[in-house]
């Protein structure tokens, strides 16, 4: 799907040109014992630009964040969809947020790492299409769909570690831009 990736953004740059700014690293400058800062690390891609002005969306982000993050609620891009049935990757056909259903990729869209372990923590894709959510990590493999409109969103507690996150759609070979967002906030 990442091979896609630039075609869709296009496609999305289309949509919305609101979009198409510069994005710096989100680095947050952490305040005693109330803040935490936020690391985001960006995979290795050819470099591809949109305009004249050479503005990007960076996609298909890995990050790490701890309890009480700044800003107070992230997003993460990508392009959802795939061939590989949901339900084969998480191992199961229900989960206790919701059932395995639609395609993804075969390798997450994102990692997240928890450096700590959240009392709450929500994450929710944000898109035009029908999408799904696999989220895998300590303690086990979480779906969700349809929870917010037609787009997935699982929150609760979280232990500290390292979580994939594939966003996929309800059909198979179908795709659609979205934003993943973070939260504390329920």
């Amino acid at each position: 799907m990442r091979k896609f990736a630039a075609q869709s953004l296009l496609i999305l740059a289309a949509m919305n040109t609101a979009m198409l700014v510069a994005v710096k690293p989100m680095r947050s400058q952490p305040k005693p014992n109330t803040t935490t800062s936020v690391e985001i690390t960006r995979p290795e891609s050819p470099r591809m630009p949109l305009s004249k002005k050479e503005s990007f969306v960076k996609m298909f982000e890995d990050i790490a964040i701890a309890p009480r993050f700044t800003p107070k609620v992230i997003e993460l891009r990508g392009i959802s969809g795939g061939i590989v049935e949901t339900q084969k990757k998480s191992g199961r056909k229900v989960t206790e947020t919701g059932e395995c259903i639609g395609f993804i990729d075969s390798e997450p869209d994102h990692k997240i790492t928890l450096t700590k372990p959240f009392r709450y923590l929500k994450l929710q894709v944000k898109s035009s299409g029908d999408t799904v959510m696999l989220v895998r990590g300590p303690g086990g493999s979480w779906c969700s769909d349809d929870v917010s409109d037609r787009n997935p969103e699982i929150g609760g507690d979280w232990l500290e570690g390292t979580y994939e996150v594939w966003v996929g759609s309800y059909e198979e070979s179908t795709s659609f831009p979205y934003l993943l967002q973070l939260t504390e906030t329920p």
